[in-house]
């Protein structure tokens, strides 16, 4: 695979893994601290045997989703320049996002919000490569793509002008 970096697939895959797991254990603590019936243990709202198959769910969900959750797009430019970067920023902050950084040839953005970084588990890094042409587009793969879908529209229109 192009680009595969272990380090950080290993990472997003167990950030997942306690974040599902925590998020199913508030979802039952939930259920079982607002129902009136409290003649059974909290552990028994998972059917005995039961266990074993959401933790195989919550880890195999944990190892596909950082294959199929991020993408890294590119986006053909006959040129970029300052307006461009000012445009590019534009986008982003429509979806959300703030810039971080803008060396070296590439801009970094994440998310403006904090419940939006929590529920990605603080993944919601883009990045725009711009030191080439085509610049790319790495995130979490619904921002990225709409980044991108964005910057190729005004791309398309500056290069109609």
């Amino acid at each position: 695979m192009k680009g595969f970096n272990a380090g950080v697939y290993l990472r997003r895959v167990l950030k997942y893994v306690i974040f599902y797991t925590v998020f199913i254990l508030a979802l039952l603590a939930l259920v079982y601290f607002t129902g009136d019936n409290h003649s059974i243990s909290f552990w028994e709202l998972i059917r005995p045997g039961s266990q074993k198959n959401l933790i195989l769910l919550i880890v195999a969900f944990s190892a596909v989703y950082p294959f199929i959750g991020f993408i890294s797009k590119e986006v053909p430019v006959n040129r970029f320049q300052a307006t461009d970067k000012e445009a590019v920023c534009r986008f982003a902050a429509e979806a959300g996002f703030i810039l971080v950084s803008d060396d070296n040839g590439k801009m970094v953005f994440k998310a403006r919000r904090v419940g939006m970084r929590l529920f990605r588990v603080f993944e919601d890094k883009i990045t725009v490569d711009y030191n080439e042409n085509p610049l790319v587009v790495d995130g979490m793969r619904r921002d990225a793509l709409r980044i991108a879908r964005h910057m190729e529209y005004y791309f398309r229109q500056v290069g109609k002008e």
